[in-house]
């Protein structure tokens, strides 16, 4: 127990000497942290994003003017019956060309042109919601069957998988900057903490020379060094989630009203998760910031 003290004693000593030096270390791993965290938050964004885009994406299955209503049945039927498919929903050619007017009120030329017509130029419209939008692609192919294919006009699913298509895109790069920029940090971090613990060592050069004649043994000479490094790590995970959390709660109102959905919960997010999301972030850390100081005692004490 007193080597154990005269350890940490020794660590929280050196700590102290080189203030200075040790708010630069972090500072810099604060730094790192936070933008591990920005990553989190981001992850968390763009999955949210994703889902919100496609919980109201649905399929427009536009049939012929005129089509029967036996052949409507039919093919609405064949969609319910398959398993991809979560709903259908009925359009009439009355309630299309209703919605078309609504849609196109302000637009005088269109309501001249449709005053103008005999009969209703739209068909019955089908809308299809699957349960995954990897299914929708399955289910345009089913309605290229034979027995129905020729009443169906137009299927507008390409357009909605090109704006899911993109935001997935967007969102695997937002994701590969924010690690690049994490990795960044983290190098940076390793960096100024082995030379945060080679200038220590240069300071207590004198002290670990008397160590040495009176026999400590290379662990004992080692371990401040290294409880210092977690001293760094410990104190940059407070400070980084002394800014992250009111950070998050500042900006959750605003998140969840952009979304609109109070599912896009950041603040519930990190209550529930806080101790994988620190706890992690605390044992990679702690890793990183030992094996740095490991290596400069290693290297000063195998001279």
């Amino acid at each position: 127990m007193t080597s154990i003290y005269r350890v940490f004693k020794f660590a929280a000593k050196d700590f102290w000497r080189n203030i200075w030096l040790s708010l630069v270390t972090t500072s810099i791993l604060t730094l790192a942290f936070v933008s591990v965290n920005l990553l989190i938050v981001l992850n968390v964004l763009t999955q949210n994003a994703v889902t919100a885009v496609e919980s109201r994406i649905d399929v427009s299955v536009y049939l012929k003017p005129g089509t029967s209503t036996d052949m409507v049945t039919t093919v609405r039927s064949y969609l319910l019956a398959m398993p991809q498919v979560k709903e259908v929903t009925l359009t009439s050619p009355e309630e299309a060309l209703a919605q078309f007017k609504a849609r196109h009120a302000g637009s005088a030329a269109i309501s001249g042109s449709l005053q103008n017509l005999d009969s209703n130029p739209l068909g019955p419209t089908l809308s299809v919601k699957a349960r995954d939008t990897a299914d929708y692609e399955g289910i345009m192919r089913s309605l290229e069957n034979p027995a129905f294919a020729a009443s169906i006009t137009e299927k507008n699913f390409d357009d909605h998988k090109a704006v899911i298509e993109r935001i997935r895109s967007i969102s695997t790069q937002v994701e590969r900057a924010a690690i690049a920029v994490s990795l960044v940090f983290l190098l940076i971090a390793v960096l100024i903490v082995y030379n945060s613990v080679r200038v220590a060592i240069y300071t207590h050069r004198e002290e670990i020379g008397i160590m040495r004649l009176v026999g400590a043994s290379n662990f004992f000479i080692r371990m401040p060094f290294i409880i210092e490094g977690v001293f760094y790590c410990l104190l940059a995970l407070l400070i980084s989630a002394a800014i992250v959390v009111p950070g998050v709660r500042l900006l959750t109102p605003s998140i969840i009203n952009f979304f609109q959905s109070p599912d896009v919960d950041l603040l519930a997010y990190y209550r529930h998760n806080a101790l994988w999301i620190f706890g992690l972030q605390l044992a990679g850390g702690i890793i990183l910031t030992v094996t740095a100081s490991g290596l400069a005692v290693g290297k000063y004490l195998r001279r």
